[in-house]
């Protein structure tokens, strides 16, 4: 019989729905208030979001780090054939796959951004350091292809989802607000001490204040 465990440790919470919140700010700032200054400034608070998970990746929770994610991956063919073999808790191979590529295309929609001309008055803070090719690509990139990549994998995530909670009984969302779920006895559970909200914390703190100082540093070339 499975034990109730922690599995997503508070920062790794608050990142998924952060994350949540700034996407879905960038979207309505850019397709329906049409207003460049907020939706930079998610750019920009994304970032630093974005850096955090890829720190805590490495030293968060042990069901949130990349090293538990890339062992999951590695047993993805197995897992199609024979889904009901998976029992482990955190995200499935499939999941695995979806989390790595999610965090690949924000970061690649993030940098593209920053490398943006929009001809409108915005130009973003990297455009000064490349070529007028370099930056057309990336405008490119950013408003016409990279935000329907992301928006097909939010859905195909939306999907999953729905049909762990629905047909599967698995209750995710809910596991994403307390960080518990099901697991066979002996699994390994995530830290989620004050300790490691702490190092949470800094780690967060340390991430804004490198984006804010990087700002500064290009505004002078932007």
């Amino acid at each position: 019989m499975g034990l109730l465990i922690k599995v997503w440790d508070l920062p790794t919470r608050l990142f998924h729905w952060l994350l949540v919140l700034l996407m879905s700010a960038s979207v309505l700032s850019a397709w329906v208030w049409e207003n460049m200054v907020w939706h930079a400034n998610c750019g920009y608070a994304l970032l630093a979001l974005w850096l955090f998970r890829l720190v805590w990746g490495f030293i968060g929770g042990h069901w949130s780090r990349f090293g538990r994610l890339l062992s999951s991956a590695r047993h993805v063919m197995r897992h199609v054939q024979r889904p009901a073999d998976w029992t482990l808790p955190g995200h499935n191979p499939l999941g695995s796959w979806s989390v790595m590529a999610m965090l690949l295309f924000i970061g690649l929609q993030i940098f593209t951004g920053m490398l943006s001309d929009d001809d409108a008055g915005f130009s973003g803070p990297l455009t000064a350091f490349f070529s007028n090719q370099w930056v057309s690509k990336a405008t490119l990139y950013h408003a016409q292809i990279g935000k329907w990549v992301l928006l097909c994998l939010v859905v195909v995530h939306l999907l999953a989802i729905i049909y762990h909670e629905w047909v599967k009984h698995q209750r995710l969302v809910r596991a994403m607000f307390n960080g518990m779920q099901t697991a066979p006895a002996n699994t390994t559970p995530s830290q989620d001490k004050w300790t490691n909200r702490l190092w949470g914390l800094l780690t967060g703190v340390v991430c804004v204040v490198l984006v804010q100082a990087g700002l500064q540093w290009l505004q002078p070339a932007a």
